[in-house]
């Protein structure tokens, strides 16, 4: 039940966020898989600075592991993204950031207690400009804190 009223709320939230004044700003919803935690439904925002080729990546995801395990993740990322001239609507990107994964167990079992870990992100990925919407698709490890290989899709806004 209580997966269902966070799905609910992050749905919810996507519902009402407004496109922000600021240039360069896009947001979108996200859905992930991990190695260790399965599916994933998320948010994220990402931030250009201007005359630059980096970009700002923050996301919240929470995903649906098997068993009685719930389990959360926030990411700050730092990227850059690759120019290719003759591919303008297509941008490759490669980056890291921090990590912060939660992890806990539904009951009373003993042998297993809350973890909420920091972690390290390595990411490459693709954006495709198709005019008003991004989609994008990417891969990432973290490693230390709660390690995972992540596929992650979305479209950005």
């Amino acid at each position: 039940m209580r997966k269902i009223l966070v799905t609910a709320a992050v749905m919810l939230c996507l519902a009402g966020v407004q496109t922000a004044p600021a240039q360069g700003f896009r947001w979108g919803p996200e859905v992930s898989l991990g190695t260790d935690t399965d599916l994933g439904l998320g948010v994220r925002g990402e931030f250009d600075f201007s005359g630059s080729a980096l970009t700002i990546i923050a996301s919240f995801d929470y995903y649906f592991p098997d068993g009685s395990v719930d389990y959360w993740e926030i990411n700050g990322n730092l990227i850059y993204n690759f120019d290719i001239p003759s591919a303008p609507t297509v941008t490759p990107y490669a980056g890291g950031g921090l990590n912060i994964g939660h992890r806990s167990w539904d009951g009373t079992d003993d042998d297993r207690s809350n973890k909420t870990d920091p972690g390290l992100n390595l990411l490459g990925g693709t954006r495709f400009d198709a005019g008003s919407i991004m989609p994008f698709v990417e891969a990432k490890f973290t490693i230390e804190g709660i390690e995972q290989f992540v596929i992650t899709g979305g479209i950005l806004f």
